[in-house]
């Protein structure tokens, strides 16, 4: 049977943070999902961890590939999902539990090609809310451009994770990661997405809890201007 939504999820030695991660994935209100987790050559236990979890939930799928890289991870999930919607989540980072709820409705209520919500940066105890556009309507994605171009730079615009996507176009138009790419890689993959949508929504459901930790890998992507 077709699962409702893919998640992807790429992981290179998260051990520690990975199962914190996939049980928030599990906990979905909605429960219509695979959870493709692609394991990037890691060198600790994240496999075992992966395989111990699959065990405990069948709709995990475990991936085991050489190294090659976040874009290389991700790609070599896409060709697997099966979902009518496809979500991304970074290994150290968690989702509320109606967070996958909430971004469906929002796209189905609007026939929505994209959606993108606000999310919450978490730095230890400190939590604070980033929601850079502060609206709920829908708008043709040429109106969307010229927010992209003003605020290209930002997370909220330029991240994976608090978006929802049609896994039917980004199949139509062969959208992918490019390989070799180290930063802006998800900026990269959002604008290709964009040339095949025609309808963006807005929602102002909080759907992401992003461990804001110097060394994690949104940070090594894009410059400190989260909004």
């Amino acid at each position: 049977m077709q699962p409702l939504i893919s998640v992807v999820i790429p992981v290179w030695n998260g051990e520690k943070s990975l199962e914190c991660c996939l049980r928030s994935v599990m906990a979905q209100s909605v429960k219509d999902l695979e959870i493709i987790v692609v394991d990037d050559g890691s060198t600790d236990g994240t496999w075992a961890l992966m395989e111990r979890l699959a065990a405990e939930d069948d709709r995990i799928r475990p991936v085991h590939r050489e190294n090659g890289g976040v874009s290389e991870a991700r790609n070599t999930a896409l060709p697997l999902c099966r979902g009518e919607f496809i979500r991304f989540a970074d290994a150290d980072d968690e989702l509320p539990p109606d967070s996958m709820a909430l971004l469906l409705e929002r796209t189905r209520r609007a026939g929505s090609d994209l959606t993108i919500a606000p999310y919450v940066e978490v730095m230890g105890p400190v939590r604070n809310v980033r929601n850079l556009a502060k609206r709920s309507d829908s708008i043709p994605t040429d109106e969307y451009l010229a927010f992209l171009n003003r605020w290209s730079n930002s997370f909220y615009a330029g991240v994976l994770w608090n978006k929802l996507f049609r896994r039917e176009i980004i199949e139509k138009n062969q959208v992918q990661f490019i390989s070799g790419l180290h930063w802006g890689e998800d900026f990269a993959f959002v604008c290709r997405y964009l040339a095949g949508a025609e309808r963006i929504s807005y929602t102002q459901a909080l759907v992401y809890d992003y461990q804001r930790n110097p060394g994690g890998m949104t940070v090594k992507q894009f410059f400190d201007c989260a909004r």
